[in-house]
């Protein structure tokens, strides 16, 4: 965002003397975090809740004490605690349709919910410096300078890295107490500092002094940003040189290059929100990069107005893996963040091609708008209109539905982990499709996939896809010619996946390796390279065992032979069994030291 640098205003500075009062506040509302966070972790009882009460309880211990630690201030307007309030209340909403979706819990095991605690991060941060801007230093709300919101968005951010570092610190002085004193014998610190019971309202009381010392200390904070921006200064013409001539590049190579990676789009992404960062970190009050000579502001004008055309290739590349695949969450976080950077990208280059000069004039609104924006996704993305996980889900079902993608392709363990209830809720009404219902394999794997409890990681694969696996592996060459193909097993389907792959091929050797008279069976896999003298080949002994076959051996190595001369030496070739050099090392039965492991 845009704002002063070094002028800070009286309402800021009074903002920054914290009294005796709002100091309190925050080692209270530090330590009652902490101390509810390790009740919600240690107790049995709350591990037999519903996760819809676990959601809620969470949701509500690390959002809002963060947000008055942050915002309190000591003059205030009256309606700054019914804010808070209603934030509360808004963030229980949400964390209960979360907890929902975890829901029964006997058949959805959720992870921590990455996405939902990030937009919760990100829709309190940006919360804390609106109503610092907005509640502080009167009696009624009034409309927010932007000056006020630039200031208050790189001093709560500054405010929370320094405390975290504060943390880490005293956690590294501490880690040096304890062995300082086990060194001559006292383990009582080593254990102390262990015990959860410690480790939870110490670390958070410790955050909130540190939060109390930097907010104290503005003219540390600004110093600190003066520092920041200086290094913005210095780099944004190299990063808006890389933009002009990267795009420069792509109308000789193209931009499918961009989409086979796989990842393209998310370092076009990267690069215009690097652009658009460091912009407004560099401009702030001032002419737009008065700092620069003329040449140098032109390239970079120059590097905005075209940045549209980066979102725009995002945007069409997360288009394609939708195409191809469907949607899923990631791609939906993917679109979600494509768009905004494409219409803030957009909008900066409008006002440049359309103010020129005093460009700069429309950054105010356009920023304040990007943060009610980002706001508003972030909410309304946990709503149940926007719910990722059913959209997900819907998408990936009306795929298989008509056609888009084949039976023996789909993904059923996805929906089954990935999505939660949406996913078994998608699971379900699969197994009533009729090509479903017609395929044996497939509906005792739903089946399977919708027993109670957490899925079997065995299940990952779509049944059709091992059998086929199965087969290919089958179809693998095996010397000496006319032996007897190794039984199906699940263990050699995982390892033959290795021959699928690209400039990848297999063969098998069959050998009585220990005289037992049975069979171990050796999968060759050799790995051709760019370089036609150089190749790698691994060699994995199976034997069979009480629990199936099992790898006895494993050698990797490399090999200046092409796999049609390995293939023609072994069908050709003298094959010997040779005892090791080496003897293995017993005490009576247990095997001490085995040299060929």
């Amino acid at each position: 965002m845009q704002g002063s640098s070094s002028e800070v205003t009286e309402s800021e500075r009074d903002d920054s003397d914290l009294g005796l009062s709002e100091k309190r506040l925050i080692l209270i509302a530090a330590l009652l975090q902490g101390l509810v966070l390790y009740a919600l972790k240690s107790s049995a009882a709350v591990e037999a809740w519903s996760p819809v009460w676990q959601f809620l309880c969470y949701t509500i211990t690390l959002a809002i004490p963060p947000l008055v630690i942050i915002s309190i201030a000591p003059r205030l307007a009256h309606s700054y605690w019914w804010i808070i309030g209603g934030y509360a209340l808004l963030l229980a909403l949400l964390g209960l349709y979360q907890g929902y979706q975890c829901t029964p819990a006997d058949q959805i095991r959720c992870d921590w919910p990455v996405e939902f605690s990030i937009t919760m991060v990100i829709a309190t941060f940006i919360l804390a410096f609106m109503l610092r801007a907005s509640a502080t230093g009167v009696q009624h709300l009034k409309t927010p300078e932007y000056s006020g919101l630039f200031h208050y968005s790189w001093d709560n951010a500054l405010t929370a890295a320094l405390t975290l570092v504060f943390a880490g610190i005293f956690w590294l002085i501490l880690q040096l107490w304890q062995a300082l004193f086990k060194l001559v014998g006292v383990d009582f610190f080593h254990y102390l500092f262990r015990e959860e019971w410690f480790i939870f309202p110490v670390t958070w009381l410790v955050a909130g002094c540190g939060a109390i010392l930097f907010r104290s200390q503005q003219s540390f904070v600004l110093t600190l940003k003066r520092l920041l921006r200086t290094m913005l200064v210095a780099l944004l013409p190299l990063l808006a040189v890389l933009t002009i001539v990267f795009l420069a590049t792509l109308p000789f190579t193209g931009l499918q290059p961009i989409w086979d990676t796989g990842h393209g789009s998310a370092l076009l992404l990267w690069l215009v929100a690097l652009l658009l960062f460091f912009t407004n970190g560099v401009i702030q009050d001032e002419f737009p990069f008065s700092r620069y000579p003329k040449w140098i502001n032109r390239v970079l004008l120059l590097a905005l107005a075209i940045a549209p055309f980066y979102a725009a290739f995002g945007l069409y590349g997360v288009y394609l893996r939708v195409d191809q695949y469907g949607w899923t969450p990631e791609r939906l976080w993917g679109f979600v963040v494509a768009l905004t950077l494409a219409l803030l990208a957009l909008s900066y280059s409008i006002s440049i091609l359309r103010r020129g000069a005093h460009w700069a004039d429309w950054l105010r609104r356009i920023n304040t708008g990007l943060a009610l924006w980002v706001l508003a996704v972030c909410v309304v993305t946990q709503l149940p209109l926007l719910n990722f996980a059913r959209i997900s889900a819907d998408s990936q079902v009306e795929r298989l539905r008509d056609g888009r993608v084949a039976l023996a392709d789909f993904d059923f363990f996805f929906l089954r982990q990935k999505l939660g209830r949406a996913g078994l809720d998608a699971l379900e009404e699969l197994r009533e499709m009729p090509q479903v219902q017609q395929n044996t394999e497939v509906a005792d794997h739903l089946d399977a996939l919708l027993t109670p409890g957490r899925p079997d990681w065995a299940l990952r694969e779509n049944p059709l896809q091992a059998t086929a696996r199965a087969q290919r592996l089958r179809e693998i060459p095996i010397f000496p010619e006319g032996a007897e193909l190794p039984p199906h097993s699940a263990a050699l389907q995982v390892e033959g996946k290795d021959c699928e792959r690209q400039e990848r091929a297999c063969l098998w050797l069959a050998q009585d390796l220990d005289g037992d008279g049975t069979l171990e069976y050796l999968l060759f896999v050799h790995s051709a390279s760019g370089n036609k003298d150089r190749h790698w080949l691994q060699v994995i002994a199976y034997a069979a065992g009480d629990s199936g076959w099992q790898v006895v051996g494993n050698n990797s190595r490399e090999t200046e032979e092409p796999f049609d001369a390995l293939k023609q030496r072994l069908a050709t070739g003298q094959i010997s069994l040779r005892p090791s050099r080496w003897q293995g090392l017993y005490l009576n039965d247990e095997l001490l030291f085995d040299p060929t492991q």
